[in-house]
């Protein structure tokens, strides 16, 4: 089994993300040409490193591991001034790619990584360790995108809040298909397992599992209003791709509060059509900096091991 065996992103990177990022193909409709293309690529590399961690019918997880060691190798192998067409493979584009932009290598190699020691079951235990998690997963999307995006390097901090906030999103809305892989991201230090989230037994079980994920959003929407504070660094071009993004990802998690635990449990909970041209519509209304956003529960766990993280922007100094 090789890398190459995934054709369809290498071949069409755009349509990979619109038929897998159904909120962010949305938003990014509202990109440049250059950065909506560049945004593509960088999925589709992604998306693919995910099913391989992921997708255990693809292969065993030995050919798996094989086949996404390959994959990092070939995004590492060309320098950035190879021209983008001698890149034969999606890796190899989007290795070219990110070092033209002057991604680290450290930022792809913890993403892959991090994909990597998820490929299996998993069970979290503390909210450092699924900060730590959704760093290495998503913040590190944020780090890549924020270049692509013309945004300077002091809106990193940001860009990796918006990552880990979307990915705590996903992580609400999930945790149906997370348990079938034997995976809990939900913090067993919180009160719950992988039983009591995926399939509570009783009504004490159900009211313990959804406060779990009421404050799973919460922090959740702590890490959508850091990133807001550096949306005005953003040009003006790509901004309103990126506030929409954020304001999908955070309705979803929004609409599993609104539903409550009676229907949460009942199928994942997702945005219509019409819900996402209205919260669209509302986002492009809004004024551009919102006021009186406060980074509360971020704050208020023992973050002080996250040192470690390359660019992790939550740390008091």
């Amino acid at each position: 089994m090789t890398v190459l065996a995934v054709p369809e992103a290498t071949q069409n990177p755009q349509a990979v993300m619109r038929r897998h990022a159904k909120s962010f193909s949305w938003a990014a409709r509202f990109l440049s040409a250059t950065a909506r293309r560049d945004a593509a690529l960088l999925y589709a590399f992604a998306r693919t490193a995910d099913d391989l961690a992921d997708e255990e019918h693809v292969g065993s997880r030995h050919d798996r591991m094989a086949a996404m060691q390959e994959l990092h190798k070939q995004a590492t192998w060309a320098a950035a001034d190879t021209p983008l067409l001698q890149a034969h493979t999606l890796a190899q584009q989007v290795g070219v790619m990110l070092r033209g932009y002057g991604v680290p290598d450290a930022v792809l190699s913890t993403l892959m990584e991090s994909l990597e020691r998820d490929a299996g079951p998993r069970h979290i235990e503390s909210t450092e360790e699924l900060l730590r998690f959704s760093y290495g997963v998503a913040g590190t999307i944020g780090q890549m995108m924020r270049p692509l995006l013309g945004a300077p390097p002091a809106a990193d901090p940001c860009a990796i809040a918006l990552g880990v906030g979307m990915q705590l999103t996903n992580i609400a809305r999930d945790v149906l298909e997370d348990a079938g892989r034997g995976r809990c991201y939900v913090p067993a230090a919180w009160g719950v397992s992988l039983q009591t989230m995926s399939a509570p037994a009783n009504n004490a079980q159900r009211a313990l599992s959804f406060a779990a994920l009421v404050r799973l959003l919460k922090l959740a929407d702590d890490f959508y209003s850091f990133a807001h504070k550096g949306m005005s660094l953003i040009p003006r071009n790509n901004r309103r791709a990126i506030r929409i993004a954020a304001a999908l990802y955070q309705g979803i998690g929004h609409k599993i509060l609104r539903l409550g635990a009676d229907n949460y449990w009942h199928g994942r909970i997702f945005l219509t059509r019409a819900e996402k041209v209205r919260l669209i519509a509302q986002t492009l209304l809004l004024p551009e900096i919102p006021s009186g956003l406060a980074v509360r529960d971020v704050w208020s766990c023992d973050l002080s091991h996250l040192t470690s993280v390359p660019g992790f922007p939550f740390i008091r100094t």
